[in-house]
C-alpha cells in the first residue's frame, strides 16, 4: 500500500510541474501570434508575388521593412530576372515614389517610409528574361505610431 502512495505522490508532482510549463508554453504561444507581421499574396500570369512587411499588426508612420518574394506557377523561386522596381503612393494621389530595393536571401527587400496614416498602394514591378513586364499591386493601411503605440521591427 505504501508502494501506491509514493506512487500518487510522485504523479502529482510530476503533473504539478507538468500544468505551470504547460501554461507558460500557452501564453507564449499567444504572444507570438499576436506580433504577427502582415503578408499579402498576389498572382499575375502564372506568378506569385507574396509581400511581407515587418511589423505588428498594420504598418506604422515611419520605416517599414518590406519583402518581396516571387515564384512561377510551380512554386519555384524566379531567378531569370531583367527589371525589378517598386513604386508606392498614397492610393489614388500621384507622384508614385520609388522604394529601392536589393536582392537578398529570401527575396527583394528594401524600406518604405510612410509619410503619413493612409491607404498606400505598392506596385511590384517585375519582368522575367524574354517576357513582358508585369505589375503587381497591394493596398493596406497604415496607421500613426501614437494611435497604436507600435514599433517596428
Amino acid at each position: 500500500m505504501e508502494r501506491i502512495k509514493i506512487s500518487v505522490t510522485q504523479g502529482k508532482t510530476v503533473g504539478g510541474i507538468i500544468i505551470p510549463l504547460a501554461l507558460v508554453l500557452i501564453f507564449a504561444l499567444v504572444a507570438v501570434a499576436s506580433a504577427t507581421d502582415l503578408v499579402m499574396v498576389n498572382s499575375v500570369d502564372g506568378y506569385t508575388v507574396k509581400m511581407t512587411v515587418l511589423c505588428d499588426g498594420l504598418p506604422v508612420v515611419g520605416a517599414n521593412q518590406i519583402i518581396f518574394e516571387l515564384r512561377d506557377s510551380s512554386g519555384k523561386e524566379v531567378a531569370d530576372i531583367a527589371d525589378i522596381g517598386v513604386n508606392y503612393e498614397v492610393a489614388g494621389f500621384a507622384p508614385r515614389k520609388i522604394m529601392p530595393v536589393t536582392k537578398s536571401a529570401s527575396g527583394y527587400s528594401g524600406v518604405l517610409n510612410v509619410s503619413k496614416a493612409a491607404i498606400y498602394d505598392v506596385f511590384f514591378v517585375f519582368e522575367a528574361r524574354g517576357q513582358q513586364k508585369r505589375i503587381v499591386r497591394f493596398s493596406f493601411q497604415t496607421r500613426d505610431n501614437a494611435q497604436t503605440g507600435q514599433q517596428n521591427k
